[in-house]
């Protein structure tokens, strides 16, 4: 129940964002993996062969961290998404026979950030490296049903669904938004009926052709009819309009111009109640976003908007240890100031 969103600034630089959205509660911190360390709370354990900086989950982050989202010291940065019903993991037994690494759904993203140098190498080398197991794990007694995006610095991204028995579906993502369930080209489809109802394009349903931003002076009808509710294919649908109609902005705008985008598929509690017996309700644990080319992670929680950010910095004094790095906390309150006089512009939005 989560949904990134990828924002060209006008100097042509990428930015990343997404939310948070759950209805458990887990442990959560900034997190720099130095190369060299040993996950040995995975599935399989591994050695990270880039480092990574990002957010951590847990149901306890020192026994069992794994990345949730974050950018390597390659410029690879994305995130992990649940994808209930479509996931398609095999036994152990398959993975290993093929040759291949087995992991949990959970563990993906660690595996892709702390492995790879592009997109590239991502498409050519995953599908032979790992396999996603079925067996349970501490997360959520099970191999959490998993699927990834990831964005580069020049601004590409590309979706990662284990919809394959011991394999992988990789899609280009040509619009940079980002939800859960159903299947990627079935949101591009989605998305491309609802441009052709509000606008004068036509598609040819490729599921690689180009979507372009909604200039200001093509005739629209924007958002009119679009669903309102907090299910997947809905937020898909408002974070796309939002991104697609949304103005070009400078680098010093382009992250706060995300978090703005996001607040269309925020999820306050109570809107959305899980169909179990207990009926729990989801909502926006955290958002973060991530300057790619600078490397910086910014992020702010659903109790406390003030934001934090950490700075990826010299990953040779990272040290040979895991690092923690905590956003989480009470909100604090800035008085309003009295003042009687400013410059020209000054006390102007």
């Amino acid at each position: 129940m989560c949904t990134g969103i990828e924002l060209i600034s006008q100097q042509g630089h990428p930015f990343w964002g997404r939310t948070q959205d759950f209805e458990q509660h887990f442990e959560y911190s900034g997190v720099k993996v130095p190369r060299g360390y040993q996950f040995t709370a995975t599935f399989t354990p591994f050695t990270a062969e880039r480092s990574v900086m990002g957010i951590a989950w847990a149901k306890d982050l020192h026994h069992s961290p794994v990345i949730l989202d974050g950018i390597n010291d390659y410029g690879i940065c994305g995130g992990s998404f649940y994808f209930d019903h479509f996931f398609n993991y095999a036994s152990t037994k398959t993975i290993e026979a093929a040759g291949k690494v087995a992991i949990r759904g959970e563990e993906l993203c660690t595996w892709i950030l702390t492995h790879y140098r592009s997109l590239d190498e991502i498409k050519q080398r995953l599908k032979n490296d790992v396999g996603i197991t079925n067996e349970t794990g501490p997360m959520m007694g099970m191999s959490v049903p998993q699927h990834c995006v990831f964005q580069d610095e020049t601004g590409r991204s590309i979706v990662i669904e284990p919809s394959v028995e011991n394999g992988f579906k990789i899609f280009e993502n040509p619009v940079g938004v980002f939800t859960n369930a159903p299947t990627f080209d079935w949101h591009l489809t989605q998305l491309k009926t609802w441009l052709e109802r509000t606008t004068k394009r036509t598609y040819t349903y490729d599921v690689a052709e180009k979507i372009d931003q909604i200039g200001l002076d093509e005739a629209t009808s924007g958002l009119v009819g679009i669903p309102a509710d907090y299910k997947p294919e809905s937020r898909f649908l408002r974070a796309a309009y939002a991104k697609l109609l949304s103005i070009k902005v400078n680098d010093d705008e382009a992250m706060n111009q995300i978090f703005q985008l996001l607040t269309t598929v925020n999820t306050p509690k109570g809107a959305l109640r899980i169909d179990q017996p207990e009926t729990p309700v989801a909502w926006t644990q955290y958002t973060a976003g991530y300057d790619i080319q600078n490397k910086v992670l910014y992020a702010f929680t659903y109790d406390n908007r003030n934001l934090r950010s950490l700075e990826y910095g010299d990953p040779d004094e990272w040290g040979t240890e895991l690092r923690y790095f905590s956003f989480i906390s009470k909100q604090t309150v800035t008085p309003f100031v009295e003042k009687e006089q400013w410059h020209e512009g000054e006390n102007t939005i």
